[in-house]
């Protein structure tokens, strides 16, 4: 491990000199110290029959331009580093920006996505009430009771169940996550592409909305199976949780919603994570 480090910080090093070396300040640098030591070079040689004092003052000047061209190309150097500092401030602050614009979206989108989160983490009688102490990431297992029932948001029509329209807002989310990736490099925001890049992943690897959204049409016998699932849910003492780390819920009915419930948990979790770098880092 210590080796694959030092490895990564060699060719690091390697790879910023290169870059170095093809700037204008490089140039520059390499063609000055090239006549540097050349005139050093000259300096210390024996060449040319002169007198001894012709000789000391022909060495004294070329020994002078000498060390002259090495300040310049330590004063050169600097400047370059410090138009390469502002270059890359200049780039990083574009970067914010362009960030911005996609945040302005992103808010409506979460705005939309925890609005139908609510709906499906919140039994059906207490969705109205306004409890500031019931962060939206301290739902239980049984707090989904509900999912199947409509979300009481008049604008989306009363027939539309909270489980639906979740599934709805959380692809728009993801896809335009996927865009966001794909258009902003987050050379600078390493972490922040991290979160977005964690949210599509687990989306994707959690997704169960098909054997979820399924249950919502077939039927065990004369009941549906979303009213069996939602009183299965709502049942306390079953442990779904429990038995699905325990490794007792392969192949039944209760599995697509036991992983339901960790995708909400880990969704939150990494929502919470992107305002947070969001306020701290992107002004």
């Amino acid at each position: 491990m210590i080796n694959m480090k030092c490895y990564s910080v060699v060719l690091l090093s390697i790879n910023k000199t290169k870059k170095w070396i093809k700037s204008a300040a490089g140039v520059v640098s390499v063609v000055l110290f090239i006549t540097s030591i050349i005139l050093l070079a000259i300096t210390w040689s024996d060449y040319g029959n002169f007198s001894e004092r012709v000789a000391t003052n022909i060495n004294n000047i070329l020994f002078g331009l000498a060390t002259n061209l090495l300040g310049i190309i330590v004063t050169v150097s600097f400047v370059q580093y410090f138009i390469d500092r502002q270059s890359e401030k200049d780039k990083h602050r574009k970067e914010n920006l362009k960030i911005k614009r996609y945040d302005r979206i992103m808010r409506v989108l979460l705005e939309r996505y925890l609005m139908y989160f609510k709906c499906l983490t919140t039994p059906i009688e207490i969705r109205n009430k306004n409890d500031p102490l019931r962060m939206l990431d301290q739902f239980k297992f049984e707090d989904m009771c509900d999912l199947y029932r409509s979300s009481l948001y008049i604008c989306e029509g009363l027939f539309e169940s909270s489980i639906e329209l979740f599934y709805e807002s959380e692809e728009i989310l993801r896809n335009y996550m996927v865009k966001m990736i794909q258009n902003i490099n987050f050379k600078y925001n390493e972490q922040l592409k991290e979160i977005i890049m964690d949210f599509v992943e687990k989306s994707i690897e959690y997704d169960v909305r098909g054997a979820v959204l399924r249950n919502m049409t077939t039927y065990c016998g004369e009941k549906r199976n979303s009213e069996t699932i939602m009183e299965y849910i709502k049942d306390t003492s079953q442990d779904w949780i429990g038995k699905e780390q325990r490794g007792k819920l392969n192949s039944n009915i209760m599995l697509p919603y036991t992983r339901l419930y960790k995708l909400l948990k880990i969704e939150i979790e990494l929502i919470k994570g992107y305002e947070e770098y969001m306020n701290i880092n992107i002004r």
